[in-house]
């Protein structure tokens, strides 16, 4: 028969079963007068993830379709929105519009000290790639796929919000930071470790937290780029690393503070300096990503040998050394000959720490290879972000010289090297 065990829920009262009264529900009636208010409209991109999976026959998580992952967020938004006496269909009409938008939860009006003034109206709207992915399976030409949908429909909305599998979320954050560049609207990457139709999910509030950032604050300009968004913080794009797949505590940005906190109250952060108008421009027009250049890592340990390192450089276009400390590697000669002989060939080498928190700082005499062999140091970078930028790097000129340039400083915040104001102007474009 099985076990059958009860318990038992005593409301006491408090916060947990309380909503507005009328006297602060949304209104668009300002200071005695009804106005139009301000209407923004937020793109949501399914990429695929745990976010939106169900088991299949084998108990395998697997991909939802779209429009089942749409009516659930409707769904849920009903819970919120319906009015006392109203039925659940009539909420979906009028929450919904005839082309399409959902009007974000009106509750969250009260994270924005000026939404009620202003008469802030949010919409969003749900839509996926074609053939969501497992981010484990995500790819270069993924990135550049996402990044055109945003692209295409900038004019449009006034903030992206992208769902995301955990194990590649980082990567996808960071490869757009620098395929979208100076973007001026807010682009936030998120997703969940429980899927949305178990009860313990996480991803409802990371994904109601990405739209209310997305939308009642896209014209704060600490947003205008690339993010991850995540158990209650809003995270640079490329500064984050995945750091727990076992807790909803999984990303962690090493280097930074998070650029907002999304707790009981939202607290942006205050560190950031105010960034100069780009000023060198490369003539870079043309950015193609369906194929990907040959980047590979290199992480050191003891006892490398030199058939191993050569393994890695032979037939590389880019190479990201993960070395010991503040970027040292052994002091044998053979070593230097692999990678002097490396430059030679034009293999643009980075220097990357392999430890969670620090900086390559060249003042040990066993990192006075690297110096001989032009290898680039890369400052606080994570790997995550030295991968991307050098796939991008590679991707988006062929002269030698710009390489190293773009690799040496820091483009877009992603590192605390020496900053290069850059204006490019590209266009994605099929291979």
């Amino acid at each position: 028969m099985g076990i059958e065990r009860k318990v038992f829920v005593l409301y006491a009262g408090g916060t947990f079963g309380m909503k507005p009264n009328d006297e602060v529900l949304f209104k668009t009636r300002i200071s005695g007068f009804w106005t139009m208010g301000i209407e923004r409209k937020v793109f949501v991109l399914y990429a695929g993830g745990t976010f939106g999976m169900k088991p299949n026959d084998e108990g395998k998580l697997f991909p939802e379709c779209l429009k089942t992952i749409q009516d659930f967020i409707i769904q849920h938004a009903v819970l919120y929105e319906r009015k006392p006496g109203e039925s659940e269909d009539d909420t979906k009409r009028r929450i919904k519009t005839s082309d399409g938008f959902i009007t974000l939860y009106t509750q969250l009006y009260k994270d924005d000290p000026n939404a009620k003034e202003k008469g802030y109206k949010i919409l969003y709207k749900v839509d996926g790639l074609q053939k969501p992915i497992d981010s484990s399976s995500a790819t270069p030409e993924n990135w550049s796929e996402m990044a055109k949908i945003i692209l295409d429909n900038a004019e449009v909305y006034d903030g992206f919000v992208i769902i995301h599998g955990t194990d590649t979320m980082a990567y996808t954050s960071s490869a757009l930071s620098f395929i979208l560049g100076h973007i001026n609207k807010p682009v936030i990457v998120t997703g969940a470790q429980i899927p949305i139709f178990e009860p313990r999910t996480d991803g409802i509030t990371n994904l109601v937290n990405s739209m209310l950032m997305a939308g009642y604050f896209s014209d704060k300009s600490i947003l205008h780029k690339v993010m991850l968004c995540y158990h209650n913080k809003l995270f640079q794009g490329n500064r984050v690393m995945k750091v727990d797949c076992d807790s909803f505590d999984v990303f962690d940005s090493p280097e930074v503070c998070p650029l907002v906190s999304l707790e009981t109250t939202i607290k942006f952060s205050t560190t950031e300096e105010k960034k100069e108008k780009p000023k060198d421009h490369l003539n870079l027009k043309v950015f193609k990503m369906k194929e990907a250049p040959n980047v590979r890592i290199l992480p050191f340990f003891p006892g490398i040998t030199e058939t191993y390192v050569r393994g890695i450089l032979n037939g590389a276009d880019g190479v990201v050394l993960q070395t010991f400390g503040a970027g040292n590697v052994p002091e044998d000669n053979w070593l230097k000959d692999c990678l002097m002989e490396a430059n030679k060939k034009n293999i643009l080498m980075l220097n990357c720490t392999q430890v969670y928190r620090g900086t390559v700082v060249p003042i040990y005499a066993a990192s006075e290879i690297l110096r001989k062999a032009e290898v680039i140091p890369g400052y606080d970078i994570t790997p995550v972000a030295a991968m991307t930028k050098m796939i991008w790097v590679l991707k988006l000129t062929s002269n030698v010289q710009e390489r190293r340039k773009l690799m040496e400083r820091s483009v877009y915040g992603e590192s605390s090297a020496p900053p290069l104001q850059l204006n490019l102007e590209f266009i994605l474009k099929e291979e």
